[in-house]
């Protein structure tokens, strides 16, 4: 190889971002593994719910693969909860220098390595971190619409208590509480703009995008409730079969074990205290599981008491008030009045629906193998209907 060829070489391998793709150009990438020995933890990233059963299969980033046309495919039309799943599998940086550092150690010849099981989690780890900023970032955009229809609504208001009260038919008084409703309304609806913004950037930081990459689309909403929670009476059992720490710190006691010589005083310590570790990871993997499957639950009951519940409510009223005005017997600022309300309350609604999807990505995790983390806590909702009076 040419000392140009070398150097064009070593420059595509900066460009898919691996710290390993460098160190086989520079050798030569006489002793590369074909696939980089990623294929074992394909089966990994198919363990998530990937929607149509048309969708094409979930994929990691390998060696030598670059997957800018995969991305740019994947980025056409609203973007899918699986597809920006699909994106940072292939794109994320972070997950790229994680295979990296292990190396040659995931390879498929070597079985139920500690290197492959932490590739693992990461897997698992990223695929939910991916899904948790698709949500929050489709009900952050979903939010900001909705507060925009209060804030137009408050701004209506607003106009007719000033003609109203130049015209001498309004005191003071009335006009300044429409300019104080106004006024909350434009609050809120810049928060829920920034708000919207960070939750976009953060996904786009999760999938790895940058320049024209970012301008992808999202999804007008969130997708619907599913008509009715999933049962797991076995859920800690589940857990425990593919709980990946667990099963790691399983292997490296079974590897002290296997090289520790005769034990003496210290060596029973040694062994205790593998011990311990292992049933310390069991407790928390049973209470994270519980956990996990209580809060699916709870929050699907929110969020489908939201949708059966209030939302008619707020609906029924509104279209009472509507006839009202039509028929003289109520006036336009109650008629405005009761739409902001129903627009705040819409966005309490979308609310519970992200909570509900967040709970469930914690659900997917935990019976993936992998810990949610610390639980996201649901939305005090001050900014949706408690705010309209």
């Amino acid at each position: 190889m040419t000392s140009a060829a070398k150097h064009r070489h070593v420059v595509t391998c900066l460009r898919l971002g691996s710290l390993a793709l460098l160190v086989l150009a520079l050798t030569g990438c006489t002793t590369a593994v074909p696939d980089g020995g990623v294929s074992g933890l394909q089966a990994l990233a198919t363990t998530q719910p990937a929607g149509s059963g048309t969708a094409p299969p979930m994929l990691i980033a390998r060696p030598g693969k670059d997957a800018s046309a995969a991305v740019a495919g994947l980025l056409k039309g609203p973007l899918s909860a699986e597809n920006a799943v699909r994106i940072a599998l292939l794109n994320n940086p972070g997950l790229q220098l994680s295979l990296a550092g292990e190396g040659v150690n995931i390879t498929d010849s070597v079985s139920a390595s500690p290197a492959k099981l932490r590739a693992a989690q990461d897997i698992a780890q990223l695929t939910h971190e991916t899904r948790k900023a698709w949500i929050n970032a489709v009900a952050a955009a979903q939010t900001e619409r909705f507060m925009d229809e209060a804030r137009e609504s408050a701004e209506t208001a607003g106009e007719l208590a000033r003609r109203m009260a130049r015209a001498g038919n309004w005191s003071k008084l009335q006009q300044a509480r429409e300019q104080l409703l106004l006024a909350g309304a434009t609050t809120q609806l810049a928060r829920a703009r920034q708000a919207a913004f960070s939750e976009r950037e953060k996904l786009v930081v999760v999938m790895g995008l940058w320049g024209t990459q970012a301008d992808f689309i999202l999804p007008d909403r969130l997708p619907d409730l599913p008509a009715k929670a999933e049962d797991m009476p076995d859920v800690e059992s589940r857990v425990l079969q593919q709980r990946l720490d667990l099963r790691l710190a399983t292997a490296q006691w079974a590897g002290q074990r296997a090289i520790r010589p005769q034990p003496g005083a210290d060596g029973l310590w040694d062994a205790m205290g593998d011990s311990a570790r292992v049933r310390e990871l069991a407790v928390r993997a049973r209470s994270e599981a519980r956990e996990a499957y209580h809060g699916y639950r709870s929050a699907y009951d929110l969020a489908r008491h939201y949708q059966t519940e209030v939302m008619p409510l707020y609906r029924f009223i509104q279209d009472e008030t509507v006839l009202r005005y039509n028929g003289m017997l109520t006036s336009i600022f109650e008629l405005l009045a009761g739409a902001r309300a129903q627009a705040l309350a819409a966005a309490d609604a979308i609310e519970a629906q992200r909570d509900f999807w967040l709970a469930e990505a914690d659900l997917q995790t935990v019976l993936a193998g992998a810990s949610p983390g610390p639980r996201t806590s649901a939305s005090s909702g001050k900014t949706g209907a408690a705010a309209a009076h």
